[in-house]
């Protein structure tokens, strides 16, 4: 797993500055920003402590304060009871648990539990459940690709140099039209949640 880390907790004092030098900040905080490739999440089953751990740990740049906490027991149990996330095998939760619940951290920001639900109704409905982790595995694969892609943008975007490109190649070429559809919900939810985790550094950074 690759970490850019900047410290987010600096005081306030020490971030003031011009609005060119914001903007830099700003840019270097589009660096911090970590995925949690497929080769980082573990290959064995967890029980529900371990997962909360690997959560907080995997996301801890997401948060806005040290103290804050990425995952809960009580939101797990929620994400089951409202069937946007499958029920533990015998109290362990599996790599397709992870990387559905790491897709719900970024989407719950943009889309409610009942439509990141729906998004995902195609997975719950396969008939096997080697078929539901085959296609989770692709669909966050292609997650992955857009959250770079999103970085990529964005940090363009900031030096002024876009390619609008960058969401219309590669990654849509691999899916057909039912998964392009997915595909889309996702990349314009990561667009949405990245540039709203982005303000609230700003804003934690220049405000508090």
């Amino acid at each position: 797993m690759k970490y850019y880390i900047i410290n987010f907790n600096r005081k306030r004092r020490d971030c003031m500055g011009t609005y060119e030098e914001i903007l830099e900040t700003f840019k270097e905080k589009i660096k911090t920003v970590s995925v949690v490739e497929i080769a980082d999440i573990p290959k064995i089953d967890l029980y529900m402590d371990q997962v909360t751990t690997f959560m907080d740990q995997a996301l801890a740049p997401y948060k806005r304060s040290s103290d804050g906490k990425v995952l809960t027991k009580t939101m797990i149990n929620n994400y089951t009871k409202a069937k946007v996330l499958p029920p533990p095998v015998k109290k362990k939760y599996g790599r397709t648990h992870i990387m559905l619940l790491i897709m719900i951290f970024h989407l719950k920001s943009v889309l409610s539990i009942k439509d990141i639900a729906t998004l995902f109704q195609p997975i719950f409905a396969l008939s096997t459940k080697e078929d539901a982790e085959k296609q989770t595995e692709r669909i966050y694969a292609g997650f992955i690709y857009l959250q770079k892609a999103t970085l990529t943008y964005m940090q363009a975007s900031a030096e002024g140099i876009i390619d609008d490109t960058l969401f219309q190649q590669e990654i849509m070429a691999d899916y057909d039209e039912e998964m392009k559809k997915i595909m889309l919900i996702l990349l314009l939810a990561i667009r949405a949640n990245a540039e709203k985790h982005l303000a609230e550094k700003v804003l934690d950074l220049y405000f508090y």
